[in-house]
């Protein structure tokens, strides 16, 4: 059974606080494909735009991360009954497609959304889903 559903956000925000061993609180957790990529441009936009990262910090995250989703449930939505359940989701709770994503696979497993995305949060529990942000998980 999954127990809860992270968004980007909040699967970077565990990487940086728990590197590598985060892995082990992951194993019943799930996500969408687009977690690595949505990750991947936090980095680069943590490196050029904020220049709050090294190149090689933001490689060794990213290699965390990729180490994090090989034990996390990857959610395929590549199906049409997917992809417009999640178009669905997107136009009611007035998210992106990609916010709309995480939301689509938590109401559809009936997990948890884990997210430190305010908006994304408010629509989760407007959709009757619980969520908790990451500073509460590892409180």
């Amino acid at each position: 059974m999954t127990a809860m559903v992270l968004d980007a956000s909040s699967l970077l925000l565990l990487i940086k606080s728990r590197g590598p061993e985060a892995a082990n609180a992951l194993k019943d957790a799930a996500t969408v494909p687009l977690a690595g990529y949505e990750v991947g441009n936090a980095l680069r936009t943590s490196v050029q735009v904020h220049h709050e990262m090294a190149p090689d910090t933001a490689e060794t995250t990213l290699g965390n991360i990729h180490t994090c989703l090989k034990y996390m449930k990857i959610v395929d939505q590549s199906s049409l009954q997917a992809m417009t359940e999640t178009l669905r989701t997107s136009l009611k709770h007035g998210l992106t497609y990609y916010d709309a994503a995480y939301l689509a696979v938590a109401l559809s497993l009936g997990a948890p959304l884990i997210t430190d995305d305010r908006h994304l949060a408010e629509a989760a529990r407007r959709a009757g889903i619980q969520t908790a942000d990451m500073a509460s998980l590892t409180a």
